[in-house]
């Protein structure tokens, strides 16, 4: 998996004489990124841009997962039927990010209280992705059976996924398989895919750039780790590293590997090469095999679209990946 990032200015900045600065006073740089999709594989894909901010403003009541701003009037800003993204950007928990299919006037109803969130913490939302916009007709290979078309593998816990086809025919649309063989019936509604979570694409034959376009996020996300594998998006969209994740201060770093969290890097087909942080002097990332030590990280590690990080404990932890620190000036 190859991944790049082009960054786009603003159409008004070619027109009266705007800088690029002034431009992005107002809204995050631009951008687009290729990922590209290798044939008979699985390839980790990270959704690591974001679409436009649709609303923001600073919360005036927090009840559980409710929350209020009396200043904005959900109901006229997110379109209906729509599914939509909070972002927390400020107090104890900025970073934070959720889909939410519950809102009217000026409230709305998470599907999990935020711990940490507090009235006047500020926030911005977008519409996520979905899957029928990401891969519209044609990106992926479809077929008359789910044996024999791509599929796009959603997580929906620590190594629990949906999958989806593209049924071609008529009607041509999309279905669900749970075994990679079976139809399991067709999907009705748009299907998020929220951009702090990693997706899986099974490519059949045939390798194909897959083009994701949006908001470059300048600030870090937190991810809720549960026990097992979760599939996270690096959602800087260039220039993220494992040293400068800071992945080694929120999870689990030990003395040994046997009980610390593993973050597992792709490697060339169907490979990883897999990470852990000891805790113990000398403290420091350090690589693994099954439950053997290989010895320390002695150069810093380029992060693709989307990793794993594998949690061992069954008390779930959030941790926050970072953007590289460059992104301030952008």
């Amino acid at each position: 998996m190859t991944s790049r990032l082009a960054l786009t200015i603003s159409a008004a900045a070619a027109l009266g004489g705007i800088s690029p600065a002034q431009t992005t006073a107002h809204t995050n740089p631009l951008g687009f990124t290729t990922q590209t999709l290798g044939a008979n594989r699985q390839n980790l894909v990270g959704l690591n841009l974001m679409k436009r901010v649709i609303a923001a403003g600073s919360l005036t009541a927090v009840s559980g997962p409710t929350i209020s701003d009396s200043q904005t009037n959900f109901s006229q800003a997110i379109p209906a039927g729509k599914i939509a993204v909070l972002e927390i950007t400020s107090g104890a928990a900025a970073g934070t990010v959720q889909d939410f299919v519950t809102w009217s006037d000026n409230r709305i109803t998470l599907p999990a209280e935020v711990a940490g969130l507090a009235v006047g913490d500020t926030y911005k939302i977008r519409l996520t992705h979905t899957l029928q916009e990401v891969f519209p007709a044609g990106t992926l290979t479809g077929a008359l059976s789910a044996s024999n078309a791509d599929k796009v593998w959603i997580p929906t816990g620590p190594g629990t996924y949906d999958r989806y086809w593209y049924k071609i025919g008529s009607p041509a649309e999309w279905h669900r398989t749970s075994d990679g063989q079976n139809d399991t019936g067709v999907v009705s509604g748009d299907v998020s895919l929220l951009y702090i979570d990693g997706i899986i694409v099974e490519k059949k034959a045939n390798a194909k750039d897959l083009v994701i376009s949006g908001e470059v996020k300048t600030a870090g996300s937190n991810v809720l780790l549960g026990q097992g594998q979760n599939l996270i998006s690096v959602v800087p969209p260039t220039g993220a590293t494992l040293f400068a994740s800071g992945l080694q201060g929120d999870i689990a770093g030990s003395e040994k590997v046997s009980t610390a969290d593993i973050v597992w890097v792709p490697k060339g087909v169907n490979a990883y090469i897999k990470y852990w942080y000891k805790s113990s002097s000398p403290a420091g990332w350090r690589i693994t095999s099954g439950t053997k030590d290989l010895g320390a990280v002695s150069a810093d590690v380029p992060l693709p679209p989307s990793i794993f990080i594998q949690r061992r404990s069954a008390t779930p932890t959030v941790a926050t990946m970072n953007v590289p620190a460059t992104y301030s000036s952008l």
